[in-house]
């Protein structure tokens, strides 16, 4: 075996250990060396007793040196690990050339060489211990600034110009109610010059009914949330009741340690409120197999599987269905760990049975009152799923390889990861429950639940969370780009009394925020991913954000709020090829194919066509998808939903202007909140009187086009010129400044 000189070694870390960042200060087992273990180690050498080689434990002090030798406390030289990582011969070399990874880099070795020269100590991967307020530094400043701009001071950056109030108070907007400003909102905050006018706009928005409605979309996609039970058959269900029940408690500003509570355990509260009951429907929103030939207990099962992992990965951000089938290989989350969790929610009176049985988890008969729920006209009841509790517990036994029918001997009780803290000793021998898992997930000791929860409200803002993971905060997950920011976010979030506005308001009027999003060479250079948030980002908004902006500026969005799920535009055979001709979409009438996204009806097998990008419902997803391809420009382009949005506004510029180059520039403002330049207005109002010649010279067309959507047409109007601005309306709305969040 061939080891490199330790001398050449030595030299050669001279030059490439300041690269890593850390020279200056204490190396962080935590943030430097465990990432490097897990990413490249862990996989032979970690938790998993199933897949770990040569009886060598990476993850533990007490193997790694104790009992294999292979780390020699403060002498890299003597280290099999490093002697391992840095050899030649290719049958030794770790990791493996054939394990798929890739060999580590001297930065990497420089950091364990460190690491091992110092002593070799151990310690906790950073999200699972508990976060402590960091100082600020510059007082001055914002809390969230003053961490941003130290870190881009570090970088020998700036932060960027503030943006311009138009550009303001349109991502503002959008970003807190889901909708555009008006151009009398705009006006106003324009005129407005007072000091304070931005936090006023904020805490207007804050306070607007379709805040909840904006912020409600994310937490449907991480709940699973579906108008059907999905599989084959897919049965239509009513769920709606607990969406409402989401946009109200957002609305109302429950703290975040209630919303939780509530929706994990609200049946266990006393003497619960039906809008207690109805709020643990979030565990009754998965995918549910009501098919003849399935088996019963597997059906209950998996629901029971479902239940477990959305809660870890909502709440706790660990990818806990890792540990199903064996120990996790690289977060400290054993089988026996996961079986703990899993019993929490295996207590339920479901049996999974078909006719004979309870098919689907139990219901309470919700009573719905027209003065709750606008589109209801007298009071009605509809079954809404919800959680109960069986009187006898259920005993839970560790399931090989996740089998349904393949137990094994071992009898697990209700218990939280052993990594994390534990739960606070009971009163009585009793069992441990869902309400106290909830309480414990909102316990101020829990080190995760607040920094997930602020890093994907973070996301929500800036297209990526601090942590570019928010399903994964464990060993393999992303490191955050700014630690300290996130535990100072995490430990304000808790301290605020779980206030969710007070997070959301501290975010939109940071300086971080309010930055221009313009890219200067020496940006994209030093930050290309703006990992340093050296400018604001801009990506596409959400498809179904992209809808209501269409109906909202069009004038055709009702502002209905909650009540049964309506169908929209789409495409006719859809339904029927998925469901081999059993199941056909009827398009909805009237006010229903104007109300906001959130309502449409979403069918689990295939959700709403005009929702590119977006969750499938299926299981539990918190991470948008952002892609770019041209069936999203097809969509927007084609579908009669933005067609007959662009028909209608048309019809309202042309009765309300009188010129071309007016209906222009007031088209341009409505649907970007800005002004158009002169050359912008010349190119537009140029093509626009080339369109109605070419639709005068083809008047079918025109017709043809003006007949698109289920409003009628003015007949009074001219239809070339109605035609024509259609159309560029309809290009208009597909600019990237229409579309993209500025």
């Amino acid at each position: 075996m061939k080891i490199p000189n330790y001398a050449t070694i030595l030299l050669l870390l001279a030059v490439a250990f300041p690269a890593c960042g850390y020279a200056d200060e204490p190396l962080r087992f935590s943030r430097d060396v465990l990432p490097i273990l897990a990413d490249r180690c862990f996989h032979c050498h970690g938790p998993d007793a199933q897949t770990r080689q040569a009886d060598l434990r990476l993850d533990e002090r007490k193997s790694a040196v104790d009992e294999v030798g292979a780390i020699v406390p403060k002498s890299p030289e003597d280290s099999e690990l490093i002697a391992r990582v840095t050899t030649t011969d290719p049958d030794l070399l770790m990791p493996p050339p054939d394990s798929h990874r890739e060999p580590l880099k001297p930065s990497e070795v420089a950091i364990l060489k460190r690491w091992i020269a110092e002593g070799a100590v151990w310690g906790q991967h950073w999200a699972f211990e508990k976060p402590i307020r960091p100082k600020l530094g510059d007082h001055n400043l914002h809390p969230i600034d003053a961490f941003v701009t130290r870190r881009l001071k570090e970088a020998g950056l700036q932060p960027s110009p503030m943006a311009d109030k138009r550009t303001l108070i349109r991502r503002v907007t959008l970003d807190l109610i889901g909708l555009p400003p008006t151009v009398d909102e705009l006006n106003s905050f324009l005129a407005d010059e007072s000091p304070d006018a931005y936090e006023q706009l904020v805490d207007r928005l804050l306070d607007s009914p379709h805040y909840g409605e904006r912020m409600a979309c994310p937490w449907l996609d991480a709940a699973r949330y579906a108008d059907t039970s999905g599989f084959q058959g897919d049965p239509e269900r009513s769920m709606w009741p607990w969406r409402d029940w989401v946009v109200k408690a957002l609305n109302d500003n429950m703290p975040f340690d209630d919303f939780t509570i509530e929706q994990l355990a609200g049946d266990l509260l006393d003497d619960p409120t039906p809008e207690q009951r109805l709020a643990t429907g979030f565990n009754r929103n998965h995918m549910h197999n009501g098919e003849g030939g399935r088996i019963a207990e597997e059906t209950r099962v998996e629901n029971v599987f479902d239940r477990a992992e959305t809660t870890g990965t909502v709440w706790l951000g660990l990818t806990l269905q890792c540990a199903r089938c064996h120990d996790h290989k690289f977060d400290p989350t054993s089988n026996d760990d996961y079986f703990a969790f899993y019993d929490f929610f295996n207590q339920t009176t479901e049996s999974g049975r078909g006719a004979g049985g309870r098919a689907v988890p139990p219901s309470i008969d919700y009573v719905l009152q027209p003065d709750q729920w606008p589109s209801i006209k007298e009071p009605t009841t509809v079954k809404v799923m919800v959680m109960d509790t069986v009187d006898k517990p259920r005993d839970t036994l560790v399931l090989v390889k996740g089998v349904y029918n393949n137990a094994t001997d071992r009898k697990i009780v209700a218990d939280v990861p052993g990594m994390l803290p534990p739960l606070p000793k009971a009163d009585s021998d009793r069992r441990y429950n869902r309400l106290d898992l909830a309480r414990w997930i909102v316990s101020p000791d829990n080190p995760l639940t607040a920094r997930v929860t602020v890093n994907r409200y973070w996301q929500t803002f800036f297209g990526r969370g601090i942590v570019t993971t928010p399903s994964d905060f464990g060993l393999q997950g992303a490191q955050p780009t700014h630690p300290d920011l996130l535990d100072w976010l995490a430990v304000e979030f808790v301290e605020s009394d779980w206030d969710v506005k007070h997070i959301h308001r501290l975010i939109v009027t940071s300086q971080t925020y309010k930055q221009s999003a313009k890219v200067t060479p020496e940006l994209l250079e030093r930050d290309p991913q703006n990992e340093l948030m050296s400018r604001s980002p801009r990506f596409r908004m959400p498809s179904w954000m992209i809808r209501d902006h269409a109906l909202a500026t069009s004038g055709l969005l009702i502002h209905e709020f909650g009540g049964p799920p309506v169908k929209s535009y789409q495409p006719s055979g859809i339904w029927a090829e998925a469901t081999f001709g059993k199941i056909k979409y009827q398009v909805g009438t009237g006010g229903q194919l104007y109300r906001r996204s959130l309502y449409s009806f979403w069918r689990r097998i295939v959700g709403p066509t005009i929702f590119f990008d977006s969750a499938k419902r299926q299981t539990c997803e918190v991470q948008p998808n952002l892609t770019n391809t041209p069936l999203h420009a097809l969509t927007t382009l084609n579908d009669v939903t933005y067609i007959e949005a662009a028909r209608v506004m048309a019809e309202k510029l042309l009765l309300e202007y009188k010129s071309h180059a007016d209906r222009v520039a007031a088209a341009f403002e409505i649907l970007t909140s800005r002004e158009a330049a002169p050359e912008e207005l010349t190119l537009l109002t140029e093509r626009l009187r080339t369109t109605i010649a070419q639709y005068q010279t083809h008047p079918k067309q025109a017709a043809q086009l003006l007949k698109i959507g289920q409003l009628p047409k003015n007949e009074t109007l001219d239809p070339a010129e109605h035609a024509a601005l259609t159309t560029l309306l309809n290009t208009m709305m597909n600019l990237d400044e229409v579309l993209v969040k500025p």
